[in-house]
């Protein structure tokens, strides 16, 4: 033991040891780690990245459906344009959502629970974004079907995919087909932001009640004590 002690006491190991503290402190790290806010920091720095990258595959999906304008005829090809317009349009208005939104888990309040309350609030984010794009786009569905008729099942890309079950129907259905899309586009939107929803309050019910049951083992164990 005496010669541990000396050891540790010479002059030279004291200085070793002074340099790996100071320059492996981790101390400030774990700190960091605990901290609910840089938690939530860096997720919304992580999903605004991915937001961006959505933004950028939005526009070049616009960019890129353009050459099936040339499928159409002219009324068609009106039809066709009103689609991408607007288009445009939701993108950048879901894209900017899903950034506001994103911004918004710094400002979440700090808890026991930190990545729910995140995964809560973009799941209902997902749910109103999709809402809200099929709302915008139920218009523009519906005059493209009108104006370009059961040709626009022949047309590729975003439109072409949206509207496909044209091709149950015949030329003279091309009225109702487009009041169907329109209504279709707002059932769907509300539908899939009513079932998110419901999977959220659910996943927050759960994890609400193994709270309290955690509360309770804690404190029928203190009793027993």
């Amino acid at each position: 033991m005496e010669l541990w002690n000396k050891i540790k006491e010479n002059e030279i190991v004291q200085k070793v040891i002074g340099f790996f503290n100071k320059y492996t402190a981790i101390k400030p790290i774990t700190d960091a780690l605990k901290s609910v806010k840089t938690i939530q920091k860096v997720i919304s720095i992580v999903l605004r990245v991915l937001t961006v990258l959505f933004g950028i595959g939005l526009l070049i999906i616009w960019i890129v459906n353009w050459r099936y304008i040339n499928q159409f005829k002219f009324f068609g090809g009106l039809g066709y344009l009103i689609w991408q317009l607007v288009f445009l349009y939701a993108g950048i208005v879901i894209t900017k959502i899903l950034y506001q939104r994103s911004t918004e888990i710094v400002d979440l309040p700090e808890s026991e629970y930190v990545i729910t309350p995140i995964i809560a609030l973009m799941m209902v984010t997902v749910g109103e974004v999709v809402f809200i794009f099929l709302a915008l786009m139920s218009v523009p569905a519906m005059l493209a079907v009108w104006l370009a008729g059961g040709s626009l099942v022949l047309g590729a890309s975003s439109v072409g995919m949206m509207l496909s079950f044209l091709r149950f129907l015949n030329p003279g259905s091309i009225f109702l087909a487009g009041i169907g899309v329109f209504i279709m586009s707002w059932v769907i939107g509300f539908l899939t932001l009513v079932i998110i929803r419901l999977i959220t309050e659910a996943t927050l019910a759960i994890v609400s009640i193994a709270k309290d049951a955690s509360i309770m083992r804690v404190e029928m164990t203190a009793k027993k004590k």
